[in-house]
């Protein structure tokens, strides 16, 4: 049995043109399964990124290890209608996805779009003149997070960092999975806020992906109204939600923590030391919202940590760079304790440790 072909990639077989759809199918099942990334650029030989490094695809369907001159190349006609798919040949539909540079297809892929922009009013309106597709193919891994949840004592949220591609949702996905569904003996309710639907990847209520049976997925909403809907109508004892970052999550995560509700989120950074520059993350670090912290390792296989910090140690590492880096992480970049974004009260924040 072809090793490719199964429900959650039906999805991105059906907007990929032809020949690449039949080679891809084509492929050895070992590389099928290992692919992360289809990148389809203008004139360009068609490239995948796979787990054990990068590959081009031949016009009679073998594998490069470098590009040639019988390297399958996409035309103009083959990417606008691999984008017209994308969109479901409706593009309109999709506008607001669009401004934000990807459409998320059914099964948690994403499929990321660059061409021109077209602007109005000073806001991105429109993509038009399409260059390039990049699809990153999204994988269920059972046991992603094992060793992410042997080293978490589950006594605060958890923040999951790493440069993209690194595996956060694949980890975050699993540990949900894994604590909704009974992990240690126990139980957890589980709230999901998917915004862009790559965690769950639900299609008409129904979650395409294992999350736990005790967890409740709020799907295409926001994270700042999701964390509010949330806390008031689930009790859940964790909410989980994918990229973090923005100063508007701040309140509403700080209201869930006052609550008594952990957060386990992802965010972008190849270090702690990332994670302190960054503004909204260094006052939620500083609030206390972690237990632990995981930096991952893009050079091994999903779920390696880089580096692990829980406990005293986050507040020592952030006194650390604090003082080493005072014009990066000072006042300036990390906030001052004593700083309350509007909406919050001064009693929702603390220092851990």
């Amino acid at each position: 049995m072809n090793g490719w072909k199964t429900d959650s990639l039906e999805s991105v077989l059906s907007v990929l043109p032809q020949p690449l759809d039949s080679i891809l199918k084509s492929l050895e099942p070992c590389i099928q399964k290992g692919i992360r990334e289809i990148r389809l650029r203008l004139g360009q030989p068609v490239y995948l990124q796979t787990g054990n490094g990068g590959l081009f695809l031949s016009k009679s369907g073998t594998v490069q290890h470098v590009p040639g001159p019988n390297s399958l190349c996409i035309d103009r006609e083959s990417l606008e209608e691999c984008f017209r798919a994308i969109c479901g040949y409706a593009v309109h539909t999709h506008q607001n996805e669009l401004k934000n540079g990807f459409v998320t297809l059914k099964g948690g892929h994403r499929a990321g779009i660059c061409g021109t922009g077209v602007y109005h009013e000073g806001s991105l309106a429109a993509i038009r003149e399409i260059s390039s597709v990049n699809i990153r193919v999204a994988h269920q891994v059972f046991g992603a997070a094992d060793e992410i949840l042997r080293r978490w004592d589950r006594l605060g949220g958890i923040l999951l960092a790493g440069p993209p591609a690194s595996g956060k949702t694949t980890i975050l996905r699993d540990m949900a999975r894994q604590l909704g569904s009974g992990y240690g003996g126990m139980i957890l309710k589980i709230a999901l806020i998917d915004e862009r639907g790559e965690i769950a990847a639900s299609v008409g209520g129904y979650p395409q992906n294992d999350v736990g049976f005790c967890t409740d997925v709020l799907n295409g909403i926001s994270k700042q109204e999701g964390i509010s809907m949330a806390v008031r109508t689930l009790s859940p004892h964790l909410i989980f939600c994918d990229e973090i970052g923005q100063d508007s999550e701040i309140v509403p995560i700080a209201s869930a923590m006052a609550s008594g509700v952990m957060i386990a989120a992802t965010v972008h950074g190849r270090s702690f030391r990332d994670l302190c520059q960054k503004p909204a993350i260094a006052r939620l670090l500083q609030m206390g919202m972690c237990s632990a912290v995981a930096v991952l390792d893009t050079q091994e296989r999903v779920g390696t940590i880089k580096q692990w910090l829980d406990g005293r140690k986050i507040k020592d590492e952030m006194d650390r760079i604090f003082a080493d880096s005072r014009g990066v992480c000072g006042s300036g970049a990390m906030g001052s304790i004593t700083d309350t974004p509007a909406g919050a009260s001064a009693g929702m924040f603390h220092i851990a440790g």
